[in-house]
């Protein structure tokens, strides 16, 4: 039987044939620009950011991409050997085929046909990079023609280089360990950059099947896998049979597993968030990896140490905490914000940052700012003796009062009433402001604390007191061609000068070192504080317990300052001692009042020699030669005062005749200078505070009526 052949329908077939080829064709062409570039999908898991001390010590690290370990490492520091080792066994056409190795893919299509399943697969690197960019489920064929046309829309959009290096970082390595480097770490506690072929031949095994193979949790397989990447690096010619032999009956150097808690444990902060922000911006691809914090981890555990000791043999003190501060660049070198993060009382609590009596450790400050006004110097003669304002009687730690002192002996010893009489003279709200500019607290929440200011009740930080302290730290003299001062040198100079002088009258125990220090102790012996310097270091120490707890060995001199001496010899070990600018490049001598202090005037019964600010002038001693030598008020006089019609308050001059005074109305006092009040009816009582020590203060009481 003779078979007839249909030709009108072969030619329609192969006509459709062509046509559907035609189509199949210009879609592949056309799928690149069908689709997006996987690469900046792909950069967008960032890897760890890892927060290190000043000498590139890690600290803590962050994984900030599904909380993967992974720390991406340029391509050029990755080993060859380790890039000849990953090509070898999953792409060895890479560098030749532009994204679709079509040799392999026909390969595998032969293969899976013949065998009736998938048994082969021909996936190129730059696939898998383009698949990690890529979730979709399961695997179909719609999925991989998606995958390979952004495969290819990534090839004529990146180099080989970028790649290989985006594989590299992104490949799993099991469990949430992905990248050549972090499972160089996690593995063999090494870096990428030291990986042999022995190490790169079980690595290079482990994306096929990275939860499978891994060596941690199975060796054994990780180990089959291996002489399998070995036989294929032979194959190629990338090593020779002998040294393939050698590898497969070598012991693998893993790390030792049990100290993968160490790695984990890198992932929590600890003591060190307290020098973290905790809210960071998002990471992106190009930010630093290594983010260098200021603080010297070496120096940090330190100091930790030797603080922990002397707490330890206090009675009844559990915690401590420590800054100190490079002078030269203003930075934190060391910060201890707790002695035991894990323990039980408040152990995570920043002792650095936390508001705290700060006691005596403000005296500096309100003799720098009388310095700066004109009152005093360090050799003018200052009044320890009980003074009484309104309610508030200050008094000595420890009781008992000294007399004439100068003001260096004044400061040195931490007496009281001299502070008081300074910030009486100044006026509160002065000290409060000059306080306020240095960042240690609010103008306003100083001033509600009156003069007990001088003591620090208002609350202050060891941070920022140690900030502030580093800002007294004087600077070297630089003569100019003359042989004179530089000009930029200021009166702020001289005054750190003095004062430096005035705080190092007194060496600090626990060091033989040349240091200006200031000691404080809080009410009730809750706080204990030592703020040191020299012209390169700040140092601020503070003890106490986090939850307030008071204890007898609370004692600034005798608990924090040995500690701040101990910190000064180590982070003066092998190094020059600490040299202070000279002090007569900054005052010259001068003749004082004996009596006020100040500058001495003809009418001045006994004089002493001292030496006064160059760029400050030092006022005039006006109190010496006067008759009485005892303050009047002369307005308001005790009497009854009436209301004018419609007035609600009388207005009253407040006048002591040509002496200066410090005015209390009603135990409240005014700013300096207010000459005038307006009485409210009722009962007054007006205090006049001579300036000079030596002269007895007034008071009178009068009554305002409403007719």
């Amino acid at each position: 039987m003779r078979l007839r052949v249909n030709k009108p329908l072969i030619a329609k077939i192969a006509l459709c044939a062509a046509a559907a080829a035609a189509v199949a064709v210009a879609v592949w062409f056309a799928a690149p620009f069908l689709v997006d570039d996987p690469m900046p999908g792909v950069l967008a898991r960032t890897p760890v950011r890892v927060w290190a001390d000043r000498n590139g010590a890690p600290l803590y690290c962050e994984r900030t991409w599904q909380y993967e370990w992974r720390f991406d490492i340029p391509l050029d520091e990755i080993p060859q050997d380790v890039i000849d080792t990953m090509l070898a066994i999953e792409d060895s056409r890479f560098w030749v085929h532009h994204g679709i190795d079509y040799r392999s893919l026909t390969r595998a299509v032969l293969q899976n046909l013949l065998s009736g399943r998938v048994v082969s697969g021909a996936s190129t690197i730059s696939m898998q990079t383009a698949a990690m960019d890529y979730h979709s489920g399961r695997r179909n064929f719609a999925q991989k023609f998606v995958q390979m046309a952004k495969t290819r829309k990534m090839e004529r959009l990146h180099t080989k280089e970028e790649i290989l290096e985006a594989y590299f970082n992104n490949l799993p390595f099991g469990g949430n360990i992905y990248g050549i480097e972090a499972a160089a770490r996690f593995y063999f506690g090494m870096g990428a950059r030291d990986l042999g072929v022995e190490e790169a031949s079980i690595l290079c095994g482990l994306p096929q099947r990275p939860n499978r193979l891994r060596p941690d949790r199975h060796p054994e397989k990780a180990r089959r896998r291996q002489c399998i990447v070995l036989d294929r690096l032979v194959a190629t010619g990338k090593i020779t049979e002998a040294e393939a032999e050698r590898i497969r009956n070598a012991r693998p150097r893993f790390r030792n597993f049990t100290l993968q808690a160490d790695f984990e444990r890198m992932g929590s902060p600890r003591e060190w968030g307290f020098l973290i922000p905790l809210r960071r911006p998002t990471m992106r691809h190009g930010d630093p990896q290594e983010i260098r914090l200021d603080v010297d981890a070496a120096l940090c555990r330190r100091i930790q140490g030797l603080l922990g000791r002397r707490a330890a043999a206090a009675k009844g003190v559990r915690d401590a905490a420590a800054v100190v501060i490079d002078i030269a660049t203003g930075k934190t070198v060391a910060y201890i914000g707790t002695l035991d993060f894990d323990s039980p009382f408040a152990g995570q609590v920043d002792g650095a940052s936390a508001t705290r009596s700060a006691g005596s450790t403000l005296k500096p400050f309100i003799y720098a700012e009388a310095m700066r006004a004109g009152i005093i110097v360090a050799d003018s003669t200052i009044v320890d003796a009980p003074v009484r304002y309104s309610d508030y009687r200050p008094e000595n730690y420890g009781g008992g009062f000294a007399g004439r002192v100068t003001a260096a002996q004044a400061l040195s010893r931490s007496l009281n009433t001299p502070a008081v009489r300074l910030v009486a003279t100044l006026g509160q709200n002065r000290v409060a402001a000059s306080l306020a500019a240095m960042g240690l607290s609010s103008r306003g929440q100083v001033t509600t604390n009156g003069l007990s200011l001088a003591f620090g009740t208002a609350g202050y930080r060891l941070d920022k007191l140690a900030a502030a302290y580093a800002t007294l730290a004087p600077r070297h003299a630089a003569p100019n061609a003359e042989g004179c001062d530089s000009p930029d040198y200021s009166s702020e100079d001289d005054i750190r000068a003095m004062l430096a002088e005035m705080l190092r009258s007194l060496p600090l125990p626990g060091t033989t070192l040349d240091v200006a220090w200031k000691t404080g102790t809080s009410n009730n012996n809750c706080d204990a504080w030592c703020f040191a310097y020299t012209p390169d270091y700040a140092v601020g120490v503070w003890f106490g317990n986090k939850d307030g707890a008071r204890s007898d060995a609370l004692v600034g001199a005798e608990l924090a300052a040995p500690a701040a001496g101990e910190i000064f010899e180590v982070l003066y070990a092998g190094k020059p001692h600490p040299v202070w600018p000279y002090s007569p490049d900054h005052s010259e001598p001068a003749r004082l009042c004996a009596s006020s202090g100040r500058l001495a005037s003809p009418s001045c019964p006994e004089t002493v020699e001292g030496r006064v600010l160059k760029r400050i002038p030092l006022a005039l001693c006006e109190n010496c030669g006067r008759p009485g030598r005892k303050i009047a008020i002369v307005s308001p006089a005790p009497m009854r005062y009436s209301l004018a019609d419609g007035a609600a308050t009388v207005r009253l001059g407040l006048d002591a005749g040509a002496a200066e005074a410090t005015w209390f109305v009603d135990g409240q006092m005014l700013e300096p200078g207010t000459a005038s009040f307006d009485f409210a009816p009722g009962r007054h009582t007006v205090t006049a505070i001579p300036a000079d020590a030596a002269i007895a203060s007034a008071q009178v009481t009068f009554t305002v009526s409403e007719h």
